[in-house]
């Protein structure tokens, strides 16, 4: 049984990938959930069974708010027993989930093997130091410089404190508290879509295993204006994924239009822009790997998937993320010498013109970009994460 949010588009499109090489290698797949994504599943002929998840714009408010207590008491109690319901009717043999926080307790309970897709960074494994979010109400607050100061004592404490409600519910059913929230996140198979320069870790149990990214893109013909872009004028690509800031698009033209740039523009049904300039093309959906290639840097909001999807195309990133984790991520970017992290909070115009140059400027974001493509040229998401589950179930 296949569990994602299906709220988010990377959280379902993941799991359907490895679901999708499952399905060939002969197991019975279901899957349940809710949520505007689920049609992806339902498009490649999976069953599904509904099944209630958190209200996604209370989920943004939180990642926003830099905090991570997604669900109180009476919340983690009805999707756990929704949950154990929904195995009861169908008992599966293992459950694979993504973003679903509240089924490891559920498969706990009803002694069912889960298997979890996530990011290194939502471990307690990582060794990268988190840089204070901009977005954190502490962090405006008191200022990044006094907040960079005690961060890492800050992360331990957002995370200890905000597990509570559930610790409070595992032992009312009698299950041992947790450490902290990285641990809910936790299954008996653990498959980290990262590599491990850009998502180090330490110390990593065996029941966690490197798979490398997975990308999904609709299966949709790439325009027919991209094979005839001038490969002579610079080519910036606009993208904002499901959670970006959607305003940045119209701020895009003003800065870009009828300018010697190429601008592509993905908006994911975001906007409707009535006025679009000669030198922008765009629609609401198109194969974004197809148009990376033909790109020379990536505009987006920081999404674990669109980094990857760039990186694995050897483009540079510029990101403007809205929230946390896409913060870290940037700050990741930047690390690796790939791209270049903007503040949405403090952005202007000018800044994004800056990065622009810097990057078209200086040739080592290109070359660093191009190491990490070698890099990731060596990885196969679904198909090691399908491996790794078969091997799994024939195992155990």
């Amino acid at each position: 049984m296949v569990m994602p949010d299906g709220n988010w588009l990377a959280h379902t499109s993941r799991p359907l990938e490895i679901a999708k090489l499952l399905r060939q290698f002969g197991h019975d797949i279901v899957f349940a959930g809710e949520g505007k994504y689920m049609e992806l599943p339902r498009k490649n002929g999976f069953r599904i069974f509904a099944l209630r998840t958190s209200d996604p714009e209370h989920i943004i408010a939180i990642s926003r708010s830099g905090r991570v207590n997604y669900y109180n008491y009476d919340q983690i109690k009805y999707f756990v027993e929704e949950e154990l319901k929904l195995f009861e009717k169908i008992k599966p043999d293992l459950v694979l989930a993504d973003f679903r926080l509240s089924v490891n307790i559920a498969c706990e309970l009803a002694s069912i093997p889960l298997a979890v897709i996530l990011n290194a960074s939502w471990t307690n494994y990582y060794t990268v130091r988190f840089k204070p979010p901009e977005h954190s109400k502490i962090t405006q607050i008191l200022g990044n410089q006094i907040t960079t100061w005690f961060a890492p004592w800050l992360l331990n404490f957002i995370l200890t404190f905000d597990i509570r409600s559930i610790n409070k519910f595992r032992r009312f059913k009698g299950l041992r508290s947790l450490k902290n929230y990285w641990d809910i996140s936790m299954g008996d198979l653990n498959l980290l879509v990262d590599i491990p320069e850009y998502g180090p870790t330490d110390d990593l149990p065996s029941n966690f295993r490197y798979i490398g990214p997975i990308f999904w893109e609709p299966e949709l013909q790439a325009p027919d204006w991209l094979e005839k872009l001038d490969p002579e004028r610079p080519t910036l690509y606009f993208t904002m994924g499901s959670t970006g800031n959607p305003s940045f698009f119209e701020q895009a033209i003003e800065i870009y239009g009828n300018s010697e740039y190429q601008c592509v523009m993905t908006t994911a049904g975001m906007v409707k822009l009535t006025s679009v300039p000669e030198n922008f093309f765009v629609v609401d959906y198109a194969p974004g790997s197809k148009i990376m290639e033909k790109s020379d840097i990536v505009i987006c909001h920081g999404g674990n998937g669109t980094i990857y999807q760039a990186m694995s195309k050897g483009v540079p990133i510029i990101g403007i993320p809205t929230m946390h984790d896409q913060e870290f991520n940037l700050d990741r970017v930047v690390d690796l010498g790939i791209g270049i992290h903007l503040s949405e909070l403090k952005f202007k115009p000018s800044h994004l013109v800056a990065a622009v140059e810097k990057i078209l400027s200086e040739k080592s974001y290109k070359e660093n970009a191009q190491r990490y493509k070698n890099i990731l040229d060596g990885y196969n998401g679904p198909s090691k994460g399908a491996q790794l589950i078969d091997a799994y179930l024939k195992n155990n």
